[in-house]
């Protein structure tokens, strides 16, 4: 292959090497860029796939939870197959296929294909993105969502693109471009897009994979809570729960979790650029609840809240924070006993700010806690108060020694008591030095691409190093001017963070005066409303005593008029007995008249009788007086004392 073949084949890796080297000339000469905020992970891997880190020819077996970025490759061997998401992209390789991250940011994907059969699947829309994947001979440029399938032959010098759907522009060399539409497919050798009429044999199992992992992946019960963009959200639905929580909406509860276990527990620190120190993650499910969303405890368990749906999620390396020390990670350790340092972190809870260690654009701040943005009213009050802090059982402290060092297990944590953390400042870094931390590589690979490849790789590297030095040359003399620049720009950003400085504690001031008057507002407000309060039951309870003595005097009125009624009912009644009396006594009197007359009647019978008895007596002993001649008598008068009085008086009562 000539050179121009050969520079051809390998320009990503020349770019890249560009890339690091000007990245190199002009670290002193600008103030560090944002990282990106879209990332890949290898979301499934069958057989044994191994992985190189960008800038190294050392290859590892690959980790899934470390993130991939730019430079990074990845190899699967023989019969191995491997899964990548890029957001909601889906990259699907098989077997003795060897793939390079040329460029992974937020406008920008940009795969090179070395070599293998891979399929691409894009699900949303791409405006205002490039998706390309290059091969030796051409560049595949994906300009609607679809299906892709792309294979690479370098030994043959040819390339394969097979269109599913979706729409791809193929480019060559010297401009050439064709475009390939839904079930179109075209093989090409060559770097001028001579299309050829060979395609490679068929591989039905690889293809029939590919519809299983689109049928999972479209089955997916997390998606319906979490945008497709955060990466790694297909491990959720084995290994968790999804629930409504009336506080934050859709979370997510991890299964088969120890009882005393803690988000960023069971891991590792590594590092990993451009980000520096990162967390990854031991869990299979463990990349997306530490990259995005918030940590909340809900009832007795912690629940991973994702937060909004709206906002395009941003990576972040780790989302904690550090207990021991000041701003900026100085001495952001804790004294564990025995005169050794631990460091400590405690995962954010929602509505809980992310401040990156590195430096970074206000921009980008806001972007990376969008997704998280909750009303919390304690964060509002207080910027240092963060909930998880005072959770007991969150905060996890390891030895300094080990921070850093590898994975660490239960034997390395330290216990300290819940109330050590509870007004410790909080960092967002540790505040110890970071060198000698490793990368997370895993153990080395025990397959590697093969030594054809690797040596196309090598010779791409020398004759890279070759053009390198000559620019490097005709950099040198840009450098001073590049220097000088960049002394201007470090002058003007020191001066820009004072101001930004400033501006943040006048801010701050505002916001502490406003709040003082807010509260002093509502204190007065409360204050009035308190004043109309007691006025208010002060006039009710006025209110309330006339109503009663007006209750009172009536129900004294009645009392008196029910007296009165009483008082004449009674008098009525005693005349109506003295009534009664009177002609009780009236015929009292009448009665005893009647009983005079009776008893005046009943004695004159008896009279007569003794006297008609006396005659009889007489008469039988032959000397009877003779009959005295009745006297006429007056009649008698039933009423009246004095006729009853004469009759008592007759001469026949006297002779008596």
């Amino acid at each position: 292959m000539n050179r121009t073949a050969f520079s051809l084949l390998h320009r990503p890796l020349r770019r890249w090497l560009l890339g690091i080297a000007l990245l190199c000339l002009g670290a002193a000469a600008g103030a560090q860029q944002d990282p990106p905020g879209r990332v890949a992970r290898l979301n499934l891997q069958q057989g044994t796939v191994s992985f190189a880190p960008a800038g190294e020819d050392s290859w590892y077996d690959a980790q899934p939870n470390r993130p991939i970025t730019t430079g990074d490759r990845l190899w699967t061997d023989r019969s191995a197959r491997a899964e990548v998401h890029i957001g909601s992209a889906a990259l699907r390789m098989d077997g003795q296929t060897h793939v390079e991250f040329s460029e992974l940011d937020d406008d920008t994907v940009r795969i090179t294909a070395n070599q293998g059969n891979l399929q691409l699947r894009v699900r949303d829309d791409l405006s205002g993105q490039r998706v390309e994947v290059d091969t030796g001979n051409l560049a595949v440029v994906i300009d609607a969502p679809g299906e892709y399938r792309i294979g690479a032959d370098p030994s043959a010098g040819t390339t394969w693109v097979a269109v599913a759907s979706g729409r791809a522009t193929l480019h060559g060399e010297n401009g050439q471009s064709q475009t390939l539409g839904a079930r179109q497919q075209l093989t090409v050798s060559g770097r001028d897009l001579a299309a050829v009429n060979s395609f490679p044999p068929q591989n039905g199992s690889f293809d029939a994979w590919v519809a299983e992992r689109n049928r999972i992946e479209d089955q997916s019960v997390s998606a319906r809570y979490v945008s497709r963009e955060v990466v790694g959200y297909q491990q959720l639905d084995n290994y968790g729960d999804w629930q409504n929580d009336p506080s934050y909406g859709a979370v997510w509860f991890p299964r088969n979790v120890d009882a005393d276990w803690a988000p960023y527990r069971d891991g590792q620190w590594v590092n990993v650029a451009p980000w520096g120190l990162t967390w990854v993650d031991a869990a299979p499910w463990g990349f997306a609840p530490f990259h995005y969303g918030r940590w909340a405890r809900v009832g007795p368990r912690w629940a991973w809240v994702p937060g909004q749906t709206t906002a395009r999620p941003v990576y972040s390396p780790a989302l904690v924070g550090f207990v021991g020390g000041g701003s900026g990670g100085v001495n952001a350790t804790l004294q564990i006993g025995d005169g050794r340092s631990g460091v400590g972190w405690f995962p954010l809870a929602p509505g809980e700010q992310w401040r990156p260690a590195y430096s970074a654009s206000p921009r980008y701040i806001d972007r990376v806690n969008r997704m998280a943005a909750y009303r919390n009213r304690q964060a509002e009050m207080r910027n240092d108060f963060y909930a998880n802090q005072r959770m007991p059982g969150a905060v996890t402290v390891v030895p300094a020694d080990r921070f850093g060092r590898g994975p660490f297990g239960r034997r390395d944590l330290v216990r300290l008591p819940d109330d050590r953390f509870a007004r410790v400042p909080v960092a967002p870094a540790p505040g110890i030095p970071m060198h000698g931390f490793g990368g997370g590589f895993g153990r080395p690979a025990a397959m590697q691409p093969p030594p054809q490849l690797r040596a196309r790789q090598q010779q791409e590297f020398q004759y890279e190093q070759a053009r390198q030095v000559q620019q490097m040359q005709q950099a040198q003399n840009i450098q001073a001017m590049q220097q000088r620049a960049a002394q201007q720009q470090a002058a003007q950003q020191q001066q820009q963070q004072q101001m930004e400085w400033q501006r943040q504690q006048g801010q701050r001031q505002q916001q502490e005066w406003q709040q003082r008057a807010n509260q002093n507002q509502w204190q007065q407000q409360q204050h009035q409303q308190q004043l109309q309060l007691q006025q208010q039951q002060q006039a009710q309870r006025q209110q309330q005593e006339l109503q009663q003595r007006a209750a009172q005097a009536q129900a004294q009125q009645m009392q008196v008029q029910q007296q009165q009624q009483r008082a004449a009912q009674q008098a009525l009644a005693q005349q109506q007995m003295i009534r009664q009396q009177q002609e009780m006594q009236q015929r009292a009197a009448q009665m005893q008249q009647q009983a005079l007359a009776q008893q005046q009647a009943q004695q004159n019978a008896m009279r007569q009788a003794q006297e008609a008895q006396v005659r009889a007596m007489q008469q039988q002993r032959g000397f009877a007086p003779p009959p005295q001649q009745a006297q006429p008598q007056p009649p008698a008068v039933q009423r009246g004392g004095d006729e009853r009085r004469r009759l008592m008086t007759s001469p026949d009562s006297q002779q008596r």
